[in-house]
């Protein structure tokens, strides 16, 4: 493929500076400082956070009072200081990941241009900043975004190191490895070091991978990043740390089901296509590339980072869908290749896709009639009273966007399926997430902040939705109440409150979706 952009037509204004600043900064940025935390996970890495700052413990963290051995530190520090420079606020808690988010655009963007050409970098940000999954993951309040742009990172200057070998670029590959560690332990390394070994063995040069591996510029790079925290953190709670993290957040987690989130060998192979959706129609001709010719060098190192992930995680008992994010980025790589000359086809995935988020939201009455679980059946009500005419007016664009990319004919179908993918991520941004937001979280929010008016002991009781300690800006442990104390729960626990102790009658004093607030009487 030529060097130089096209010319003339939509794609000119697509591949464009403006307007790939734009919409990288809407996939990272989008709705980021309104919608509230989502709980689980964005809720307990930031009330961990929180915990950090009103205890000045910086070494180890704990959620509500209790030890999390979750991760290792990195993350905890960035939201740290983004909350201690900015204010507490669910902007200052994902600006870190938003960040790292733009910062894992921009190195994709530069080694696409390096190894490749201008055109198909400028594809490549389209493909990242367009997919649903990865803009979901952009602005969380958790640690993956931060992860993904330290392993790319690794993965690139490895490839760099492979095509000339310096000092220079084995001191970053340290400082990535160092600093992935810290974020999320063992597989930032395993990764980037396993897809590099098969990558320098392909071409016999074992000897010079063994030799990058243990020089003493990476080695003690490395070493210097993790070791001072481990060590701090040792000393602040001797081997429980060790015990929680490498035993049972890495050795456990892929050994057994945690949290629920088992899974089977192909799970991540049947939910591939639609993790890459919208561009689940380039698959194909990837596949066909890659069987014409035995991939070797840049290919080879990119197909091996993918199969690697999708193997290492569809063996674990424990499988969540963004994990095979780590293994998207080189995937995206592969089908810039591919892109420009997508065809009729190739529209048939984001238009389902902008489809099924348009008209999801009709659908949630009726989910929450055929629902028996009284916290769903709540927050799908909540969920229908929230579709409003702003959400009402999305749909109408979604459905008038698909009638668009099949009407507009003189337009190429590359440049059609730039805009149907971006589509489909603006509606997820704007419609999916807001609306879930609203009705799962932002009741949240509102007990929080009542029972922060309010004042007094609070505990939480039947539910695990840390994000509600953030809000109320204090601890809040998780026990059975005692007389005089608030209670945050479900909205089905009343009878299991009044079985506590029958000589306490609950007052309920806030309820909306699915949760409440009592005072324990």
């Amino acid at each position: 493929m030529s060097n130089t952009l096209p010319q003339q037509g939509l794609m000119k204004l697509l591949l464009s500076s403006p307007v790939l600043i734009l919409l990288a900064l809407v996939s990272t940025f989008g709705y980021a400082a309104w919608l509230p935390l989502f709980d689980l996970d964005e809720g307990a890495f930031t009330t961990a956070t929180r915990e950090m700052i009103e205890t000045g413990n910086w070494i180890s963290t704990y959620m509500n009072g209790v030890p999390r051995h979750d991760k290792p530190i990195l993350i905890y520090w960035l939201q740290a200081l983004s909350v201690t420079n900015f204010g507490l606020s669910t902007l200052s808690l994902r600006l870190p990941s938003c960040l790292a988010a733009l910062a894992w655009i921009w190195i994709s963007y530069g080694f696409v241009k390096e190894q490749r050409n201008e055109t198909e970098a400028r594809l490549m940000v389209w493909l990242l900043a367009s997919l649903p999954l990865a803009s979901i993951i952009f602005k969380a309040a958790i640690a993956d975004a931060l992860l993904n742009f330290l392993m790319c990172a690794a993965f690139f200057d490895i490839y760099r190191y492979y095509q000339r070998a310096d000092k220079g670029t084995l001191l970053r590959i340290g400082i990535w490895l160092g600093l992935g560690f810290l974020t999320k332990g063992p597989i930032a390394c395993a990764l980037p070091l396993a897809a590099s070994l098969v990558l320098f063995a392909s071409e016999g040069r074992f000897k010079d991978w063994l030799k990058a591996i243990f020089h003493p510029i990476s080695l003690i790079t490395f070493v210097m990043i993790v070791l001072p925290w481990h060590v701090a953190v040792y000393m602040d709670q001797g081997w429980e740390f060790f015990k929680g993290f490498y035993l049972k957040h890495n050795i456990d987690r892929f050994s057994s089901t945690m949290e629920s989130h088992g899974g089977n060998p192909f799970y991540y192979l049947m939910l591939l296509p639609l993790l890459l959706t919208p561009f689940t129609g380039l698959i194909v001709p990837v596949i066909k590339s890659l069987f014409k010719q035995k991939p070797t060098g840049l290919e080879l190192y990119l197909l091996t980072w993918f199969i690697l992930v999708l193997a290492i995680f569809s063996f674990s008992k424990t499988q969540l869908p963004h994990y095979i994010l780590y293994g998207v980025t080189p995937i995206l790589f592969l089908m810039t290749r591919h892109l420009l000359n997508a065809g009729f086809w190739s529209l048939l995935a984001p238009a389902l896709t902008i489809l099924l988020v348009s008209l999801l939201p009709l659908f949630f009455g009726y989910a929450a009639e055929q629902s028996h679980k009284p916290f769903d059946k709540a927050v799908l009500e909540l969920a229908t009273q929230e579709y409003n005419g702003v959400f009402q007016a999305l749909t109408l664009l979604g459905l008038l966007l698909i009638a668009g990319l099949y009407l507009f004919r003189k337009t190429d179908y590359p440049s059609r399926l730039l805009v149907g993918a971006a589509g489909s991520m603006l509606l997820f941004n704007f419609l999916l997430l807001p609306l879930f937001g609203e009705a799962q979280q932002e009741p949240v929010r509102e007990a929080a902040q009542l029972a922060k008016k309010i004042g007094g002991p609070v505990v939480t009781y039947g539910i695990n939705m840390p994000s509600f300690s953030v809000y109320r800006e204090a601890i809040v442990p998780r026990r059975e109440p005692k007389r005089g104390e608030l209670v945050f729960t479900r909205i089905d626990s009343q009878e299991d409150l009044l079985k506590l102790d029958p000589t306490v009658k609950p007052i309920r004093i806030y309820a909306k979706g699915g949760v409440a607030l009592y005072s324990y009487e």
